[in-house]
């Protein structure tokens, strides 16, 4: 006998109180939760999304009202999205919104907000239900931090330097970050290999100055020196010291390195025998399968699959089509059941693959882990497959299909053994 009610000061039971027990949820009926005259959690969202979003007056801000519609009716998981709501430090920043406390900019919140994946959430859930103008959220991380990060380099001469190497050589097209359309925009990772490159750049030029050298003065031994042999150490400096011989500003060199392929690549035999495992896996995730199929068959790399858009999956033609170069691919029927399977399932409107973001699609970790996790290393099966498609096909026409540059293609071929130099020019460069 349950005592849930009040009578005279005293707990007596639901019935003598005239308050019958019920497992129902008193808003919808429904009884998917278990708890004793409770709102379940759809019931309770509106509720929890007022008490986020209004003020002392309990009034949401009209520049807000988009928000709160969209956690009302488009967030996709109601429990989530409460414990969001009550443990995520955004939610004290969309408080501070709330409020008035903080303005509505992207700049105040990526100030106010410190860690990145959560200011990158916020920002990308503001972006969705209306409440910023859409940008490149990473880009505009960037030079949020750049802006920041960039003074602390103690001589002005080095930071005029770092500026003008970041602006026309690492980020050419930067000089409008938040210009570009969303479906054009670098990865994260790209980002972070872009700060670490300007850090082991500016700790070159400290060091050049500690030691009462310039760039022109310094000596190539003593660069040799202070190269401690770190792979991202020489990544960052080969490229930035060859900017300098170009200006003319240094003849210091840092040689490249130079990327062996040799042991990375699977056998043959094993990239058929993991891609029959991803075919007759139908219990496996559509996300996981597609991608994995789209690395084994084609050599895809992540990055590039992670940003594919619905638009680019053509499910009238027959066969069905992806275009991921400037000619479509006709896919297996196997790896376009897939794709049908995917696409139902999905809640995005533009993109094959969402992200966690709202709006944004899945970056390439989360992908890379999911493939790990079915024993497939989409590295080694990706160089895999670029041998052997490079082997079959004309270095020009894998170009095309598969999106990259001629140059590369070619280089796969060489890689590869491949032979082309007999094969007729049947397309002229130009197309």
């Amino acid at each position: 006998m349950f005592l849930t009610g009040f009578m005279n000061g005293h707990k007596v039971c639901a019935e003598c109180a005239g308050a019958p027990v019920t497992m129902a949820c008193p808003g919808c009926g429904t009884i998917e939760e278990v708890r004793k005259h409770r709102l379940c959690v759809e019931c309770r969202r509106p509720i929890a999304t007022q008490q986020l979003l209004a003020d002392d007056s309990g009034e949401i801000r009209p520049e807000l009202h988009p928000l709160a519609e969209y956690l009302v009716t488009h967030h996709g998981s109601a429990i989530s999205l409460e414990g969001w709501l009550y443990k995520s430090r955004c939610a004290v920043v969309l408080r501070e919104l709330a409020d008035g406390t903080l303005p509505l900019t992207a700049d105040a919140i990526m100030t106010r907000a410190h860690a990145g994946q959560s200011v990158a959430f916020l920002l990308s859930l503001l972006i969705r239900s209306g409440v910023l103008p859409d940008f490149d959220i990473q880009a505009a991380r960037f030079e949020h931090w750049f802006q920041r990060w960039l003074p602390t380099v103690p001589h002005p001469e080095d930071r005029l330097l770092l500026r003008r190497y970041c602006t026309w050589e690492l980020l050419p097209s930067g000089r409008s970050l938040r210009g570009r359309p969303a479906t054009a925009v670098r990865s994260g990772s790209t980002y972070q290999k872009v700060r670490a490159a300007l850090k082991r750049c500016a700790a070159l030029l400290q060091q050049i100055r500690a030691s009462g050298e310039t760039l022109t003065t310094y000596p190539q031994r003593s660069l040799d020196g202070f190269l401690t042999g770190s792979p991202s150490q020489r990544d960052a400096l080969a490229p930035f010291t060859r900017w300098l011989r170009r200006h003319r500003l240094s003849r210091l060199r840092v040689e490249f390195r130079s990327h062996r392929l040799e042991g990375r690549d699977y056998a043959a035999d094993h990239r058929w025998t993991m891609a029959r495992a991803f075919i007759t896996r139908d219990d496996m995730d559509p996300v996981t399968r597609v991608s994995g199929l789209l690395v084994l068959f084609y050599g895809l790399h992540l990055t590039r699959t992670a940003a594919i858009t619905r638009a680019q999956v053509d499910t009238t033609a027959r066969p069905m089509t992806l275009t991921v170069g400037t000619e479509p691919i006709e896919l297996p029927e196997v790896l376009a059941e897939a794709m049908v399977q995917l696409l139902d399932g999905n809640r995005s409107d533009t993109w094959l693959f969402p992200g966690r973001n709202p709006g944004r699609p899945i970056t390439p970790g989360p992908l890379s882990r999911r493939l790990r996790q079915e024993g497939l290393l989409a590295g080694s099966a990706r160089v895999t497959a670029l041998m052997d498609l490079t082997r079959q096909l004309h270095p020009r026409i894998v170009s095309d299909l598969l999106g990259i540059t001629a140059s590369s293609a070619a280089a796969w071929a060489r890689l590869s053994g491949g032979e082309w130099s007999d094969y007729p020019a049947l397309r002229s460069t130009s197309t």
